[in-house]
């Protein structure tokens, strides 16, 4: 009986807006501190169980409606099995899967994501934080796309001083890095898409990181607009 008041407090929580800034707070742990540390095999586990928090905190808070939640959920449990399999058994078919389950429910976490942060209402602050997330996640997904284009397609990226093309575990760390250097545009030339999907996969990022900051934009600014004149009206 004690259980069910922090059970529907955690339900509460995660279907309001705070949820987004705290889905946005584990990626930017995730991205910036744990990711390049997992590249050290001794941190490799922790960083996988944080990227499985992400996978079932993301899977939460995606939407407000209890079946399609539950769907997300089951597609993030999925990924999750998938994923500590890849790490305990890194053979290139269970990467391979694991890293499509991964993109195919990122992009939907992102879809849903940006559903909630845009509805009708204020622009508070945590559905901007929501926004700067799906932000960030579009880095991961174009990242497992890279990624499954080079296990697909070998030789389709050059990256300079990488001396095992083969390997395209340890390729992930430079994908990543070059999808976000892609995203915002910068393009600092030490990773090259040479193969002709590859270069397509480059464009389409490059055209989403310029529009997605003016939509954002746009959308906030209306959001908050209506959101006056509402007030006004009563």
């Amino acid at each position: 009986m004690k259980k069910r008041p922090v059970l529907s407090f955690l339900e509460r929580l995660w279907t309001t807006d705070i949820a987004l800034t705290a889905l946005l707070v584990f990626l930017l742990i995730y991205i910036f501190f744990l990711y390049p540390l997992g590249q050290i095999g001794a941190f490799r586990a922790f960083t996988t169980g944080f990227w499985s928090l992400i996978l079932i905190t993301g899977a939460i808070t995606a939407s407000r409606n209890r079946i399609f939640r539950t769907l997300v959920f089951s597609w993030g449990l999925l990924t999750f099995v998938f994923l500590w399999t890849k790490y305990l058994f890194p053979h290139e078919t269970l990467i391979f899967v694991a890293n499509s389950l991964a993109l195919f429910f990122l992009v939907l976490l992102t879809v849903l994501i940006l559903n909630q942060a845009f509805r009708e209402g204020e622009a508070t602050s945590h559905r901007i934080m929501g926004a700067v997330a799906a932000y960030l996640i579009l880095g991961l997904i174009w990242s497992l796309a890279y990624n499954l284009t080079a296990f697909l397609i070998p030789g389709a990226f050059n990256i300079q001083g990488y001396s095992t093309p083969g390997d395209i575990e340890s390729m992930q760390p430079h994908l990543l890095y070059f999808s976000f250097v892609t995203l915002t545009t910068l393009g600092y030339g030490d990773i090259v898409a040479v193969h002709p999907m590859a270069r397509t996969l480059v464009i389409l990022e490059g055209v989403t990181g310029q529009l997605f900051p003016a939509i954002l934009i746009a959308r906030l600014v209306s959001l908050q607009v209506q959101s006056k004149r509402k007030t006004q009206s009563h």
